[in-house]
């Protein structure tokens, strides 16, 4: 009876195993996170923006550095499709996190933006990726072509459409 029983656990679990598809380690995505700094250039310009995209839409926040800030703070909710979420999260699914690796400048630029990807995917786990100046990543392609290409198709709200809060002279 013994040697039935751990005859059938056997099996089951090769069935598991064999039914786990390998190379889709991204399954069920909760929130993609895309942020950017500004580089080097006036301290009343600089902002830090935040878009966080979950299956309920997307958020937009935006702030300056300085208590002087020119930059147009705020945050906004963005109306977007879920069907245009959905296939942005089936696209990052096809990532394969084990093969985007970071690739360090020999001579890092001085100055520049910043820029972070980061998708949380399963129990508790994150994939990040930050483009400090200089910096790449090989296989990165997978996670920012499709955000990059999910952020031109966002329509702004007329508020939050340009960075800076201008003034008529």
């Amino acid at each position: 009876m013994k040697g039935k029983l751990s005859t059938i656990l056997a099996m089951v679990l090769c069935m598991v195993m064999a039914g786990c598809k390998a190379g889709h380690p991204m399954k069920s995505i909760t929130q993609v996170t895309y942020t950017s700094d500004s580089g080097t250039i006036l301290p009343e310009l600089q902002w830090h923006e935040q878009f966080d995209i979950t299956r309920e839409g997307v958020v937009l926040t935006r702030n300056g550095r300085t208590p002087d800030t020119e930059v147009n703070a705020g945050t906004w909710e963005i109306t977007v499709e879920e069907d245009a979420v959905a296939a942005l999260f089936a696209q990052l699914e096809g990532a394969n996190p084990t093969r985007i690796k970071r690739v360090e400048p020999e001579d890092p630029p001085d100055g520049g933006g910043t820029e972070e990807y980061a998708v949380a995917y399963g129990r508790d786990k994150t994939l990040t990726m930050r483009l400090d100046p200089g910096v790449t990543y090989t296989g990165g392609d997978s996670i920012v072509a499709p955000v990059q290409a999910f952020l031109r198709d966002l329509t702004l709200p007329p508020e939050a459409a340009t960075r800076y809060a201008f003034t008529a002279p």
